[in-house]
């Protein structure tokens, strides 16, 4: 298999430019590009695209069991929805009409994220570990935290085809209620609905031209 490698000169001439705002998915398209043998239109979500959400609530998440204290007394996470998704940040359809494989490497940002609402916040590291815990996926950063991280990819476009590739972060949601038992009876609950990044994704459907 033979892959043309692109020089970083050819990649800057392609950069985007992010700008604009206001709608709840604003994206800047840039307008169509060629390298090489490969014809590229690029968007970039400001507010990332979420989607391909799946219920991945099992029985065991679900099961309401009591605090492991000898007096039944603590705090648990009883959990109602857990929901797995795609956080898209960037999206390229590329198009290689030649009879060769070609790569393409961009420089892209995705955000990390966790947010929500999950009981007082004086005790919010507390709760978040009870929290995480029950859902069993860790967190990629700390509660009420919000950042983007930029790395460099690159994906092997086929031969005679029009590729969609993607890129973002991996998330969860999650809903239920933090009970705080005492000796066996509901001492306090508080809603939890929590959404979090884990770790990066990225994407690529090819069909034949």
């Amino acid at each position: 298999m033979n892959i043309k490698k692109l020089s970083f000169a050819t990649l800057l001439l392609s950069s985007l430019v992010v700008s604009g705002a206001g709608s709840a998915f604003a994206v800047s398209q840039g307008a169509p590009i060629k390298i090489g043998n490969l014809q590229i239109v690029e968007r970039v979500y400001e507010n990332p695209v979420e989607y391909d959400f799946t219920d991945a609530l099992t029985k065991n998440d679900s099961s309401k069991f009591r605090p492991l204290g000898n007096d039944m007394t603590g705090k648990v996470y009883e959990i109602s929805s857990k929901d797995l998704y795609n956080s898209k940040s960037y999206e390229a359809d590329i198009e290689n009409d030649s009879n060769e494989n070609d790569s393409f490497s961009r420089k892209v940002t995705r955000k990390t994220f966790l947010t929500g609402k999950i009981g007082a916040s004086a005790e919010t590291k507390v709760n978040w570990r009870i929290i995480e815990g029950k859902v069993g996926i860790n967190a990629e950063v700390s509660f009420g935290s919000e950042d983007t991280v930029e790395t460099t990819h690159t994906w092997v476009i086929p031969k005679r085809t029009l590729t969609t590739v993607e890129y973002g972060s991996k998330a969860v949601k999650t809903t239920g209620s933090l009970v705080e038992y005492f000796q066996g009876r509901v001492k306090d609950s508080h809603y939890v609905n929590v959404k979090y990044s884990y770790k990066e994704y990225s994407s690529k459907k090819s069909r034949d031209l």
